[in-house]
């Protein structure tokens, strides 16, 4: 949303004024642009693409005879619509808000508007010092106890499943409870909750997550790092996966009293949660969600860092049946429709999928002559990247963020 805006910004050559961020949400979360983010960075890096300020300036307040227009676009509008619909008003009222402001740009746009897009998500949003300490702190805990860990990003909040529509397994406390949670959203209609687990709209269960990752070749020996918010269930929820990794771990295990003061602002909780997943070998997603994507897209713009996306739709009918074969068979059924799903470099294509996830115009191919030197140079990159080979058994292609990749990206965006 913040990136859109500075685009958008750029479209009507206007000043953009710091976002400001939902308080009324089922969070309620309290937070502002400036308790998440370095604002002071974001302004200056963006400086020579748009003018940020972090008010309306006064003499625009004085001069203004009625409030801000406030106006909502229609979602994924193309830099026309803006053109024509919202830049006369705002020549008009000088000052124009844009509320509800999620996708509410095209996806596909102009090149150069599209970098922008990367240059304000991947480098002008910057967290605020005590996030970014935190989050980096927990990632070196991570790694004091294990060279390589895994970060899995549940999606198995209350309200999210309330949404969905979605069922875990709970019985009919469950049932009741996500019902009664969802009548917070008036408008939403009733939804078939197996019919949207077999369309693979529903995240996978925590032990459906645990059976994917063995079924793919990691050990039960493996650091896992659970980013989530309040898990429906607490830890009953995740026992089963707990069952297959004991060497589970969370922000509040790891943080014990450093992350009281982020405990009132879930924001700031899922910014350090973000830290931890990026900065972990491999990223699993659950539920492909805003958050996700953005780590997807980020972990390719930085370098292909493997990113693992349940096939939820092939994977659905594998794991109802998984007591109908045996354990060999249901492995490799799981590769087999995990592939183009694994965070490979070739996933990477023009018009797949949304840009924040897939940023193609921000990467450019790597030469091969640069890979086939990078290989031959004795002592160089190409000893590190294998060292540094995630290692697997069964024959399964070996995960690591270390791969010299396909595809790198552009030094100068």
């Amino acid at each position: 949303q913040i990136s859109d805006a500075v685009v958008v910004a750029r479209i009507l050559n206007a000043t953009l004024v710091v976002p400001e961020l939902d308080h009324k949400s089922y969070w309620k979360d309290n937070s502002d642009f400036v308790n998440i983010f370095d604002v002071d960075w974001f302004i200056s890096y963006l400086a020579k693409d748009v003018t940020v300020v972090k008010r309306v300036p006064d003499k625009f307040m004085r001069s203004m005879e009625k409030p801000p227009y406030t106006m909502r676009v229609p979602r994924k509008s193309p830099p026309e619509y803006y053109l024509d619909q919202v830049l006369p008003i705002l020549k008009r009222r000088h000052v124009l808000q844009l509320t509800k402001f999620d996708y509410r740009l095209a996806n596909n746009i102009d090149e150069d508007l599209q970098k922008l897009r990367c240059r304000s998500n991947f480098h002008a949003l910057r967290f605020t010092e005590p996030i970014q300490a935190l989050g980096q702190k927990l990632v070196k805990k991570m790694r004091q106890m294990a060279n390589r860990f895994m970060a899995v990003h549940l999606r198995l909040e209350p309200d999210m499943l309330a949404f969905s529509g979605c069922y875990i397994g709970g019985g009919d406390k469950e049932r009741y409870e996500l019902r009664e949670i969802r009548k917070r959203w008036e408008t939403l209609p009733d939804i078939d909750a197996v019919g949207e687990r077999r369309r693979g709209k529903c995240p996978l269960t925590p032990h459906e997550v645990g059976l994917m990752l063995r079924a793919l070749g990691f050990e039960n020996d493996a650091y896992i790092y659970v980013a989530s918010g309040e898990i429906y269930g607490g830890e009953e929820t995740l026992e089963p996966l707990k069952d297959l990794f004991p060497n589970l771990y969370t922000k509040e295990i790891l943080a014990n009293e450093d992350l009281k003061p982020f405990l009132p602002f879930s924001s700031c909780l899922a910014a350090i949660d973000y830290i931890v997943c990026d900065g972990s070998d491999v990223f699993v997603t659950n539920n492909n969600g805003n958050m996700a994507k953005i780590l997807a897209g980020r972990r390719r713009y930085m370098g292909h860092k493997r990113t693992i996306r349940p096939n939820a739709k092939r994977l659905s009918p594998l794991l109802t049946q998984r007591d109908q074969m045996d354990w060999d068979t249901f492995a490799e059924k799981v590769k087999a429709v995990q592939r183009g799903f694994m965070g490979e470099p070739d996933e990477m294509r023009a018009g797949r999928g949304e840009f924040h996830e897939y940023p193609y115009s921000c990467i450019c191919e790597k030469p091969a002559s640069d890979i086939i030197a990078a290989g031959n140079n004795g002592g160089g990159d190409g000893d590190h990247h294998q060292s540094q080979q995630f290692k697997e058994n069964e024959g399964l292609r070996k995960i690591s963020n270390e791969e010299e990749p396909v595809l790198g990206a552009k030094e100068d965006e």
